[in-house]
């Protein structure tokens, strides 16, 4: 059992109930006014705060009316200077990029007129016209490169029947040309070669 609370200035005891002074009165003034039928309410009073010995009001709770206090526990410890990051010793290293190969260059052009001749129905043969174009056939086409070009229009296939090196610079050939209408033509003559490249042409049909 809880001990008994004195009853101080404007208080008056009730049995062990302390209670403030002005509250029996007005709980009398309810019961006349209402006729009785008023609720009656009672309220507990808190004591009023005792001062301690050395002046302290009791009945506080720790710490109250003093101030805020930050608890050392929630105050984040200070980092040690060995952990606190540092910067990196590494040297740098400059980017270096790497040597590319030299690109490809274009293969060289036979020097033996014979071979240049081959060479030039081989790219006909693999509709290679640009390259045929390159290798001589703009020297002897007398016609612009898309009329000469379209003049292959009706050549199936056609093959270098023989190439031989008559003298110097030029080759004598014997030319087989199949057409899309199942016919065979046959070509001979001769090709004047300068410079790994064809610059004329004595050629008709047989």
């Amino acid at each position: 059992m809880p001990p008994s609370r004195r009853a101080g200035p404007g208080y008056v005891r009730v049995g062990s109930t302390v209670l403030p002074r002005w509250l029996p009165w007005l709980v009398a003034a309810l019961v006349v006014v209402g006729g009785g039928t008023a609720g009656v309410l009672i309220a507990v009073a808190p004591e009023p705060a005792e001062r301690t010995a050395d002046g302290a009001l009791s009945g506080l709770p720790s710490g109250a009316g003093g101030g805020s206090a930050t608890p050392s526990d929630v105050v984040p410890p200070s980092t040690p200077a060995s952990a606190r990051p540092t910067a990196s010793s590494t040297p740098s290293v400059e980017y270096t990029p790497p040597v590319q190969p030299p690109a490809d260059a274009s293969p060289p052009r036979p020097d033996d007129p014979g071979d240049v001749v081959e060479e030039y129905y081989q790219d006909l043969v693999n509709r290679d016209f640009a390259a045929a174009w390159e290798l001589g056939g703009k020297n002897i086409a007398h016609t612009s490169y898309a009329k000469w070009v379209a003049g292959y229009d009706t050549t199936a296939s056609i093959s270098l029947g023989s190439a031989n090196t008559v003298d110097a610079g030029r080759v004598r050939v014997l030319i087989r040309a199949l057409q899309t209408d199942g016919t065979l033509r046959m070509y001979e003559g001769t090709y004047t070669v300068s410079g790994g490249v064809i610059v004329g042409a004595e050629v008709t049909e047989r």
